[in-house]
């Protein structure tokens, strides 16, 4: 895990106060001393994430998802710790010094250093006199100067070696280079992947250039127009949308993302004003891409290619969003393959004017299951009908309302029966998922979790509790509990005090006693312990440690030959009785 200085750490959580940080990214609405949202992290229809400015930690009892404003920020922007410390800094003004912290964990060091090396390579080559061509190209595009720079827009050279040589001298290894997809080693030949080709920059949600697109610009028939880095350890095509990184703020202000299938279309509407866009790594979305797209909690919009291949993503797509519950809609371009070919025939506004007259997903999808059907045709009426009813089963039910009656009434078809049919539908479905799912109950949490887990989380929240814990309790019986008392006795210890939000940025590199930590935060987050209901927990744990103990004794007593030893036995095992 990251290490970043505790004092810098400590001076950031002070002055980032959680709620101001949360209400960039979600609507808060006061409730008494709390703030709640719509959580982000699971398919919330109504308040269920709590923010406690007291404590300054955030949890959602619905998805058990908790944490201070790192860990907020970690989540949602999906970013490690490192850049999560930054984010927050940022928002706060406070100057974070680069070079007091590095990164301990931080894998694969020298590929992004490599792939950022490349990308300032190939951005100069394009404002070189070897790259007049390539800019001549662009700007024909409406892409200028400015969007280059801000694309890190570059051009690989025709020379086949070109990169492998400055990389060299850099003394980079080899076999890296090579594993990066930038050159090719063919027994002793080595030569550059990409060659004379504009090359675009892929960079993963963190900004971190991992990839490249090379783009022919000269007109060659003889090779592919775009070539794509192979996929490697640091870059895997599902778990990035292109322009993400960049986009962010802008779909937060538009309130909406649009989608496209090609980082050409995305730098083009970017260059157009239109910011709040990402592009596809190919052409069907990955669970980790929904993922990303979910959390933003704003619409999306599909603007694929005008092609049978884009009709038909479009449509995989809109299921696939519609199911993981994101408002979808879609936006179909005539007179043009792509957005990017749109723009340069019918000009911006009219691009502009599409998108905000999306088709909502469903009123698309009845339109596309008419084609290849002749609805006067009784056959194809009645499969029509039937797909649609099936279209319905994941939608709200103001529009399987709105939905049926416009089908009752464009085709003469009784509500009811329609409405029948759907109730079918769904009941099947309802069987097969309970068929094929087993359902599992969460685990109910014993008199000895609870009175644990109270105790732990005022330990965590006040020193006076480890004091009392000290003199009174001092074990827990399991090992996760004994860790976490350690962690905490040792923190009180160095900083000579301890608070929650403190606590979770220090245990944040132990993954799985940060688990446990959030764990406990859910279980207690809205509790304010007494000095008198602590007590209560401890005599609580006394009591079972002091019977799990008479058990055990019971055991070594039927177990000892050793006369004296057994003596011993009975004597604490007399002692304990009277205890308890």
């Amino acid at each position: 895990m990251a290490y970043i200085k505790d004092e810098e750490l400590s001076a950031i959580l002070e002055r980032a106060d959680i709620v101001d940080i949360i209400s960039d990214y979600l609507s808060l609405k006061q409730r008494g001393k709390n703030y709640l949202a719509v959580c982000p992290f699971h398919d919330d229809h109504s308040p269920s994430l709590v923010v406690s400015r007291e404590r300054q930690i955030f949890n959602c009892f619905t998805c058990r998802t908790g944490g201070n404003v790192f860990t907020f920020v970690m989540k949602y922007e999906n970013v490690g710790f490192v850049e999560a410390v930054k984010i927050v800094a940022d928002k706060i003004g406070y100057n974070l010094n680069i070079s007091d912290y590095t990164d301990h964990s931080l894998h694969n060091k020298d590929d992004y250093e490599i792939m950022d090396f490349a990308k300032k390579y190939y951005l100069n080559n394009i404002f070189t006199e070897q790259g007049v061509k390539a800019r001549k190209y662009l700007e024909n595009r409406g892409i200028d100067e400015a969007i280059i720079r801000e694309f890190n827009i570059g051009l690989s050279l025709s020379d086949k070696d070109t990169l492998y040589k400055v990389l060299s001298n850099k003394k980079y290894d080899l076999d890296k280079i090579a594993n990066l997809g930038l050159v090719n080693k063919v027994g002793l030949d080595i030569y550059d992947v990409f060659t004379n080709r504009i090359m675009i920059p892929i960079e993963d949600l963190k900004g971190q250039v991992v990839g490249f697109t090379g783009r022919i610009f000269n007109n060659e028939t003889d090779t592919a127009k775009y070539m794509n880095t192979k996929e490697t350890e640091i870059f895997k095509k599902g778990h990035i949308l292109f322009n993400y990184h960049n986009a962010r703020k802008s779909i937060r202000d538009a309130k909406e993302v649009v989608v496209v299938e090609g980082n050409m279309d995305a730098i083009t509407l970017s260059a157009k004003g239109i910011k709040n866009v990402v592009a596809l790594m190919g052409v069907a979305l990955s669970t980790e891409q929904i993922n990303v797209l979910k959390k933003l909690k704003v619409p999306v919009i599909l603007m694929l290619d005008n092609d049978s291949a884009g009709m038909d993503a479009t449509v995989k797509n809109g299921e696939l969003l519609q199911s993981a519950q994101i408002d979808t809609r879609v936006v179909r371009l005539t007179g043009a393959k792509d957005p990017d070919e749109y723009i340069r025939l019918k000009g911006v506004n009219a691009l502009k004017d599409n998108i905000k007259h999306a088709l909502k997903y469903i009123d698309f999808k009845l339109e596309y299951l008419k084609n290849n059907k002749n609805l006067n045709n009784m056959e194809d009426l009645i499969e029509y009908v039937k797909e649609v009813i099936f279209s319905l089963n994941s939608a709200d039910d103001l529009t399987k309302e709105l939905v049926i009656s416009k089908i009752s009434k464009d085709y003469e078809i009784d509500a009811e029966i329609l409405k029948q049919e759907l109730k079918n539908d769904m009941v099947n479905k309802t069987k097969k998922v309970m068929t094929d799912t087993r359902q599992v109950e969460k685990p109910r949490l014993s008199k000895y979790d609870i009175a644990v887990s109270k105790i732990l989380f005022s330990m965590m929240c006040d020193p006076t509790y480890i004091t009392i814990y000290k003199n009174r309790l001092g074990y827990f019986k399991e090992k996760k509990e004994r860790t976490l008392v350690s962690e905490i006795v040792y923190y009180n210890n160095v900083h000579n005090n301890i608070n929650l939000a403190d606590f979770i940025t220090y245990v944040m590199p132990q993954e799985d006693l940060s688990e446990y930590v959030n764990e406990i935060i859910n279980l207690n987050s809205n509790t304010v312990v007494s000095l008198e209901e602590f007590n209560s927990c401890v005599d609580v744990v006394l009591e079972i440690l002091k019977k799990d103990e008479i058990k055990e004794l019971k055991e070594k007593i039927k177990k000892e030959l050793d006369v004296n030893k057994k003596v011993e036995l009975i004597a604490r095992l007399t002692e304990l009785k009277k205890e308890v």
